[in-house]
């Protein structure tokens, strides 16, 4: 996870009455600096990917959806190749059925899984899966412990 996609005056306002210090410690971290995803591919140079037929079928939507992440401050943009940061990856672009059926873009990571010019073909296995605590496996916990009850 790259660093700055968790509010962190928000997690350390939240973690303040956590009695783990190591927790907190790690939590803001990831806030603060990113998380490690047991990423293993050694790349040597730039790679820059072709979009898939969606968004090229439908250049004017994606166009107007990058101009509207612009204007946000939500894409980093460089005037030319040459100032591309040396691993740079760009995956290609392609444009998804929303639930409304209009089409939402989308970075097309796992496009050539097995390969190095894909963000997620460097994960290992073990790490491919993130699994959650449920709701209901918090309430239980809580119904269980009662009153004074510390999830970890």
């Amino acid at each position: 996870m790259p660093a700055g996609q968790l509010n962190l005056s928000g997690w350390k306002q939240l973690m303040k009455r956590d009695p783990d210090g190591e927790v907190t410690t790690a939590i803001l971290g990831i806030c603060e600096f990113g998380a490690r995803m047991g990423y293993t591919i050694q790349r040597h140079n730039i790679t820059i990917s072709h979009n898939l037929a969606t968004a090229l079928d439908n250049r004017q939507l994606v166009t107007i959806d990058i101009t509207a992440e612009e204007k946000m401050n939500r894409l980093e943009t460089y005037p030319k190749y040459t100032s591309l940061p040396s691993l740079f990856i760009a995956s290609p672009l392609g444009l998804v059925a929303k639930a409304d059926r209009s089409k939402g873009r989308i970075p097309h990571l796992s496009f050539l899984s097995d390969s190095p010019r894909s963000i997620t073909g460097g994960i290992r296995e073990e790490y491919d899966t993130i699994c959650y605590t449920t709701i209901s496996e918090v309430i239980n916990a809580v119904r269980k412990f009662k009153k004074g009850a510390m999830l970890p």
